[in-house]
């Protein structure tokens, strides 16, 4: 079977030289894209064995967050991931000249949008079925708007209103060829453009697709990516527009009480993979090489108050009624009782059967688009349909009668104290996702970490949030502006 090659030009700001030229010659396995079932070719590269395809997000972003407190065994980290444990330890210099050679994150998602804008740029050649070729320009215009949201967030200060126009972003751009200047567009720019490319794909593409195909872009899938980008910039109504869409083609949540055999552990889980997730709307993983249960863990007392499911029945035995407690988390053992100084989120690995994958799965799905849903439903004030959406998640999560579902009522019928029940759920839910930074930092959260003995903390609307941007980038681009820690 023939590769199918498109010439591509390399940037120089994610590599050490940059490559003006098409290739002359192709080697005999290659065939250059012309049809439109060439750029379908192109556009289903998502295979996980290979380290850059269209799938490929995140990694280590969480590490920032609340949602890791790390053991010892992060001082054993080798150099390649010696920039995240100096951006959970809150240093000020994050990419240290004997630590990893490369920012893998920014350099996949500059990687999508390189592949994308190319693919755009020619397929217009591939005329052979226009209703497919207009199908193909819309799912590459969700990946590259995706990396775009995935970017914005992890490299620049959260989306304010009051400021978006001037803060700095990332470097926006849609034409590799031109091999333009990368000055950071503006916060607000960015955001403009992922939303104008999401608009654009939206007519073009199916409602839904089989499961074997979850990594192609969908309206079910837009729609829940537009939801978290209104969400993001605080256009709630908006928000629950999007999440409304979405939920109206695909609402579907796992039962977790008919996930697992036997016993309820990790161990037990019903194997899934992104061919047959019926959560799954967008089949999206980590970078090569980062695994959540990396940085995903948690200490005693931030488990048991994150996901406080549970009640003792003696010195010896405890009642999880959260399933979440027992089927995401290792460390504690069949008497629901802690066996380890952390719990280790292992649920990706073990749902997907990933043990020896080089990713885990991150995908946009149903959970996250309810609770999106019921965040803005609770700040415009719509306090029991923000209720009903975390109670239709939590009877999925909870042991078989063990769960009352509760209503404004349980909260005084107080907005805030709704918001704060939905915010909750939202972490709970969404732990493992490499999502809590972006919440972190639009809440305006502190952060404070266990290191060893000691507890070093950042504040809110700290730099420390924000990632750097790898310095061997800046040195061959000087007109990219660095974040100051």
């Amino acid at each position: 079977m023939k590769n199918i090659f498109l010439p591509l030009i390399v940037f120089s700001f994610f590599l050490l030289s940059c490559e003006s030229k098409f290739l002359d010659v192709l080697p005999k396995e290659l065939v250059i894209a012309q049809t439109t079932a060439d750029f379908r070719k192109l556009l289903d590269n998502a295979d996980t064995r290979y380290t850059y395809n269209l799938s490929q997000v995140s990694g280590y972003v969480d590490v920032v967050s609340d949602d890791s407190q790390l053991d010892s065994v992060w001082f054993d980290w080798e150099r390649d991931r010696l920039h995240a444990k100096q951006l959970y330890a809150f240093e000020p210099e994050v990419w240290l000249p004997d630590g990893a050679a490369d920012d893998n994150v920014w350099k996949q998602n500059y990687y999508v949008n390189s592949v994308v804008s190319t693919i755009l740029d020619g397929i217009v050649i591939a005329k052979d079925d226009p209703k497919q070729q207009k199908q193909l320009i819309a799912e590459a215009k969700v990946h590259r708007s995706y990396a775009y949201l995935t970017l914005v967030n992890i490299y620049a200060k959260h989306y304010n209103k009051t400021t978006a126009n001037t803060d700095l972003g990332v470097p926006l751009f849609t034409n590799p060829v031109d091999l333009p200047k990368l000055n950071r567009a503006s916060v607000a720019k960015v955001y403009q453009f992922i939303i104008s490319e999401l608009m654009a794909a939206l007519p073009d593409l199916p409602d839904n697709v089989q499961m074997q195909n979850s990594h192609r872009p969908t309206k079910v899938s837009v729609y829940a990516i537009l939801a978290r980008a209104y969400l993001y910039m605080g256009e709630y109504e908006k928000a629950i527009e999007y999440a409304d869409l979405s939920l109206a083609i695909k609402n579907f949540l796992y039962d977790y009480n008919t996930i697992f055999t036997g016993l309820p552990a990790v161990g037990s889980l019903k194997g899934l993979s992104r061919t047959n997730d019926e959560e799954m709307l967008l089949h999206k993983t980590t970078v090569k090489s980062a695994r959540i249960s990396d940085y995903a863990m948690l200490d005693s007392n931030s488990f048991n108050d994150l996901y406080s499911g549970f009640y003792r029945i003696s010195d010896t035995e405890v009642e999880n009624t959260d399933l979440r407690r027992v089927l995401w988390f290792e460390g504690l053992n069949s008497s629901g009782k802690f066996n380890r100084d952390r719990v280790t989120y292992t649920f990706a690995k073990n749902r997907y059967k990933l043990d020896n994958a080089i990713v885990d799965y991150i995908p946009v799905s149903t959970p996250e688009v309810y609770l999106t849903r019921a965040e803005c439903r609770a700040r415009l004030n719509n306090l029991k349909e923000a209720l009903d959406d975390v109670n239709a998640i939590r009877q999925k999560r909870y042991k078989s009668g063990k769960y009352t579902a509760v209503s404004p009522a349980d909260f005084g019928n107080d907005r805030e104290r709704v918001l704060q029940e939905v915010l909750l759920e939202r972490r709970r839910e969404l732990y493992g996702r490499d999502l809590r930074l972006f919440d972190v930092k639009r809440l305006g959260l502190p952060v404070s970490h266990i290191l060893g003995e000691e507890i070093v903390s950042a504040s809110s609307n700290d730099q420390k949030l924000i990632w750097p941007i790898y310095y061997n980038y800046i040195v061959l681009n000087p007109e990219i502006d660095q974040n100051q820690r």
